[in-house]
């Protein structure tokens, strides 16, 4: 918690952009902290202060800090030149102002630029309402402290932190399920490089890749839901009843980039053989006769060929191994003619592997 050195009012953070809007250019050389705090104080003359102490008064802006002046004119929205003089007229003729629903709607169309004219680096809502409270005869006085923000974007040191949208969660969320749902052809390559064992891996994630999909596709519907069907519930007034369109652009395409990466993950396994080079090939054979050839069922991609050949080239006394994805077969040379691995021996390899062997 930073405190002004003057009023000791708690500030506000400040982005750095702001200042360098705001500042008259002799006073910005000399601001060398990147932590800068508004004071809220409407009596207080300091404007921004830093944690050491050092601060910037009312004459070191290019504009006049409506909330701290007392002398007309006031200005009250920077974006859209309005001022507490114009909305007290308002109120004098009519009993109340629309100002406060021109700003919202100006903010709806993303015409706002609070951090580069505001002097409190955040939307004018707040302040406009409590403006228009304190001018009707409401014991609210303007403040700088709870206002809505259509600039969506304040943070300070005592604040809480922001938690993650349920829409970010979600396509976050759909992302992983799908990764892990071709696991099963890309997490044995990966082991492989790295000279882990890959047994057991791919059939493990096979027995859970449809679970792993469906929940994608749930996920997906539900963050194509947020964006495009769903309204939110907002209070008069509140942030989320002043939606940036700049974000909401931003959302749905951050959404159509995710789908497309489930899409290329969930597809994994059908495109693999592309990716290894040994898509729609027929197996090398050649005239050198095998040792022992047999059936392997439970393979679904060319990585579990990959895999398989991997973990059968590891068994002792075999001298080569190949592994045929379309075919379902594998292919095994001794080192010796007649002395190769125990049938028992190749059938258990396979089936840690994850896999059956089905041997003549």
């Amino acid at each position: 918690m930073t405190q002004c050195p003057k009023s000791g009012s708690v500030g506000k953070r400040m982005e750095r952009v702001t200042l360098e809007s705001l500042l008259r250019p002799e006073h910005l050389a000399h601001v060398q902290s990147e932590q800068w705090f508004f004071c809220p104080d409407q009596d207080c003359p300091v404007v921004y202060f830093d944690a050491s102490g050092e601060s910037l008064d009312k004459s070191t802006l290019l504009v006049r800090v409506g909330v701290k002046e007392r002398d007309a004119p006031r200005p009250l929205c920077y974006c859209f030149d309005h001022s507490f003089e114009e909305l007290q007229g308002d109120v004098a003729r009519t009993g109340t102002s629309t100002i406060p629903d021109e700003i919202t709607e100006k903010c709806r169309l993303g015409l706002h630029e609070c951090e580069r004219k505001n002097p409190q680096g955040r939307c004018c809502l707040g302040t406009v309402r409590a403006a228009l409270k304190d001018a009707q005869g409401s014991t609210a006085q303007p403040t700088t402290a709870n206002g809505p923000d259509c600039c969506a974007k304040e943070s300070d040191e005592s604040s809480p932190p922001a938690r993650p949208s349920a829409g970010r969660l979600v396509v976050g969320g759909a992302l992983l399920t799908a990764i892990l749902s071709s696991a099963c052809c890309w997490l044995p390559l990966v082991l492989l490089v790295f000279g882990a064992s890959a047994a057991g891996v791919a059939g493990f994630f096979e027995q859970y890749r449809p679970l792993f999909l469906g929940v994608s596709v749930v996920l997906l519907t539900t963050g194509f839901y947020f964006v495009y069907v769903r309204k939110p519930e907002c209070e008069p007034g509140s942030a989320c009843a002043v939606p940036n369109p700049r974000l909401a652009k931003m959302n749905k395409a951050v959404l159509w980039v995710a789908t497309l990466f489930v899409a290329i993950f969930a597809l994994f396994p059908n495109y693999v053989g592309v990716v290894l080079g040994t898509g729609d090939q027929d197996p090398v054979l050649t005239d050198e006769p095998y040792d022992l050839e047999f059936a392997v069922q439970g393979m679904t991609c060319e990585a579990c060929a990959v895999t398989l050949r991997s973990e059968l080239t590891k068994l002792q006394g075999v001298a080569s191994a190949e592994v045929f994805y379309s075919l379902g077969q594998a292919k095994l040379r001794f080192e010796s003619p007649g002395a190769g691995p125990a049938r028992e021996t190749i059938v258990k390899a396979v089936a840690e592997a994850g896999y059956t062997a089905v041997l003549p």
